[in-house]
């Protein structure tokens, strides 16, 4: 007898549990907050050894080495610590106090007749960055960042000839521009 007042007790417990859930409830409010912020990722131009820089010195460069086309300098746009976004898109374009010369970017200073041309990758076989189209170049940051190998070369500006470069310093200002998809 006793299995049969347990079982009828369980029974009853369990119908009492089950009645109160046939009330229904006919709606449910909740407020979503959140920070809505643009992806993007710290840009910094490196030297081929991998040290931050804001300069790129050439040095002594001589009228035969502009002739050649053959003072070229390395170094690398490096995106790092991205964060919401999958591709950045860079271009480069004169600075402030600079212009175009051609495809080249042209100097300041007392030099004359020299410019600075802009390669992704290896000059002549890479993408040349030309100052006057400025192309937008694009670099896959989804795993966080990501570099680009890029080189720097010394020649005659366009439309001159050697006889037309003149000694003396030079700065090329050059702005990369950058955005993020």
């Amino acid at each position: 007898m006793k299995n049969i007042s347990l079982f009828a007790g369980a029974w009853m417990v369990s119908m009492g549990i089950a009645a109160p859930a046939l009330a229904g409830t006919d709606s449910v409010k909740m407020t979503f907050e959140s920070v809505i912020e643009a992806g993007t990722c710290t840009a910094q131009i490196q030297s081929n050894a991998g040290a931050a820089i804001s300069e790129l010195d050439f040095g002594t460069v001589y009228k035969s080495d502009l002739s050649a086309k053959s003072r070229v300098e390395p170094f690398k746009l490096v995106f790092s610590s991205c964060s919401g976004v999958a591709k950045a898109k860079y271009t480069a374009k004169p600075s402030s106090g600079s212009s175009c010369s051609g495809p080249s970017f042209a100097g300041t200073g007392t030099a004359q007749a020299v410019a600075v041309e802009l390669w992704k990758g290896q000059q002549d076989s890479g993408i040349a960055l030309a100052c006057n189209t400025s192309p937008e170049q694009d670099i896959d940051v989804k795993s966080g960042g990501g570099s680009v190998d890029m080189n720097a070369r010394m020649v005659v500006a366009p439309d001159r000839n050697i006889s037309d470069v003149t000694t003396g310093d030079t700065s090329i200002p050059v702005t990369f521009a950058v955005t993020y998809e």
